[in-house]
């Protein structure tokens, strides 16, 4: 044999890196990756569904959307996997902040808005939790759309309003804004609001950056506490601010605008170009 020929045949031995075959350097699709898209089809849908108009096509996308599960199969997509809708996560986070910034001894009422389960603040015990959840997966978690879920008086508000990863549930872009001035309505003078959202919403997308979100938040009548961003999530604890004088309005929610809302417009416009990013927005009048 020539040494040609022994040193082609040694080659062949070789696997090159990455080149093993097994699930992790499959090409085929990924646990994950199914996640990820099922969860990408139904924010498709609801977005669609939000900005419809004609009732057959509506109903033929509401159709299409349980077919696919509807939200229980979303639910169940987004707490499975490597997905970035993981509530424990946040709310560490969440708790850890809020032990940084109170006294020792206070005691946090918490309405936690989109709930599922109701297990994500159980290990506080300081923390009193409320869970609201469109589809429950607990008895203790009620049934609600936060829009729908009654204003407590004074006396019962909260300490805290908590929207992990809500806002970018919603379909409607200008509903989204509008949760963020709903919440002022939960929460006793000065209290917080925890927005978490995915890490690309804000870093890949065409309408949103972090600092678009800044001011989206201060405009809605919020100061920044604190914001951190981990490998897939970007969480801010922000603060209601004093409100303005000033006389009521015709409904809550208009009551809620002229205490808080400073009166920016914020629309749908391409702040970053480029093809591969998302379309991530939040809209506020």
């Amino acid at each position: 044999m020539s040494e040609v020929e022994k040193v082609q045949k040694k080659k062949k031995l070789i696997r090159p890196r990455g080149k093993r075959g097994g699930i992790k350097h499959s090409k085929r699709k990924t646990p994950s990756h199914k996640h990820a898209v099922a969860i990408a089809k139904y924010h498709a849908l609801e977005k669609k569904i939000a900005r419809c108009t004609d009732e057959a096509e509506r109903a033929t996308l509401l159709a299409e959307q349980q077919e696919s599960g509807g939200l229980s199969n979303y639910q169940d997509q987004s707490t499975t996997g490597g997905s970035v809708i993981r509530g424990g996560e946040s709310a560490k986070w969440c708790a850890q902040v809020l032990k940084e910034i109170l006294s020792p001894d206070t005691k946090i009422r918490l309405l936690d808005v989109g709930g599922i389960a109701g297990t994500a603040y159980e290990k506080y015990k300081w923390i009193e939790a409320t869970y609201v959840d469109l589809n429950p997966r607990a008895p203790h978690v009620h049934q609600s759309d936060f829009f729908d879920w009654p204003v407590p008086s004074a006396a019962e508000r909260y300490d805290v309003v908590g929207l992990s990863l809500v806002l970018n549930f919603v379909g409607d872009l200008a509903k989204r804004g509008e949760m963020l001035l709903h919440a002022h309505q939960y929460l006793r003078p000065r209290g917080y609001v925890y927005l978490v959202l995915p890490l690309a919403c804000v870093n890949n997308s065409r309408y949103m950056t972090h600092d678009h979100l800044r001011a989206i938040i201060e405009s809605a009548g919020y100061d920044v506490v604190r914001q951190d961003d981990s490998a897939r999530l970007t969480r801010w604890l922000i603060q209601q601010r004093k409100p303005k004088r000033t006389k009521s309005g015709d409904s809550p929610l208009d009551t809620v605008r002229r205490k808080y809302y400073d009166g920016t417009v914020f629309k749908k416009q391409e702040l970053v170009a480029g093809a591969q990013r998302n379309n991530f927005c939040i809209r506020l009048s």
